[in-house]
């Protein structure tokens, strides 16, 4: 049994237990709920023994680069602390990125994230950075997922669960404590050429909304790109996983196409265009990979910061 049968039988027996009705009704939020996001729309980090990666968006755009404020928690048995400024990752002031090298491992950290005349963005958090890597845990708890995408109001992938449901199905698993989360691919679902309905044309104007001639970023592709991917992002995950680690791998759909191949057309590997897509999708939204010289030199990021 392949991955996706595994999914489709295991989530169509939740979909018959609960409507999605149900699902989506308000719900007590796991510990931490009544925390402030203030001007933060989304916050997903990642960790290693010895970095951390923190993306973030925001409910206007930022004139000036704001900071991020790393201290060990209270309690902790190392003093000092630092200070990261943010890098823009949009052209537009929306999106940014802060990147921390040198933290301690197994270190639970205080995060606040402040404007650039120090004013406060958000409340402060805890989130602690992994064992060193010859340590030994006692335990670790993951959580893994899958095909977490899909935008609501839309004819051509009608049968999404709403963000809503998609977000307490997240929160659900959040509150049995993960060290970690891996979200396994297929964040976002907006297929440009969808060979199944290729010949009907149904895929047209999404693929016309893109101008190909230009780059991503800082071009009219940048706003086509903001609506068709942080509807299918920033509200599923808004900040609820800001204490806990999560790794995004990307799967076809986040190429913008389904794996597929035809008389017509074979989708992979991926056209230009279409690969920085992906690109510009993580770089906005979601972490990569954090380097790491035992990691295979072939996995994005790797041996880079």
């Amino acid at each position: 049994m392949d991955r996706r049968d595994f999914l489709r039988g295991t989530l169509g027996t939740v979909a018959a237990a609960w409507h999605a009705d149900v699902l989506a009704q308000q719900t007590a939020r796991p510990a931490g709920g009544a925390w402030d996001p203030g001007r933060v729309r989304h916050l997903l980090p990642t960790v290693s023994d010895t970095r951390l990666l923190l993306k973030a968006s925001f409910t206007q755009p930022l004139s000036g680069a704001p900071a991020l404020r790393v201290n060990p928690s209270a309690g902790g048995s190392r003093a000092g602390g630092i200070t990261i400024e943010g890098r823009m990752n949009d052209t537009g002031g929306e999106c940014w990125q802060f990147y921390a090298a040198g933290v301690q491992p197994a270190t639970r950290y205080r995060l606040a994230l402040v404007a650039r005349d120090g004013s406060a963005l958000c409340e402060p958090w805890d989130l602690s950075t992994f064992p060193a890597a010859d340590a030994r845990p006692d335990r670790f708890r993951l959580l893994f997922y899958s095909c977490a995408g899909g935008p609501e109001s839309d004819s051509l992938t009608a049968g999404n669960l709403p963000t809503a449901v998609r977000n307490r199905l997240l929160r659900r698993g959040l509150s049995f404590g993960p060290d970690a989360a891996i979200a396994s691919g297929d964040h976002v679902y907006w297929d440009l050429h969808a060979p199944r309905a290729g010949a009907s044309g149904l895929y047209t104007d999404r693929w016309k909304s893109f101008d190909r001639s230009a780059g991503v970023l800082g071009t009219s592709n940048e706003a086509v790109l903001k609506r068709a991917v942080a509807q299918q992002i920033v509200p599923v995950y808004g900040i609820d996983f800001r204490s806990t680690p999560i790794f995004f791998l990307q799967d076809d759909h986040d190429y913008f196409d389904n794996d597929e191949g035809t008389d017509l057309i074979v989708t992979f590997p991926p056209p230009w265009f279409q690969l920085q897509l992906a690109r510009a999708t993580q770089q906005l939204y979601y972490p990569e990979f954090l380097a790491d010289a035992t990691r295979p030199a072939s996995l994005p990021w790797s041996s880079t910061s």
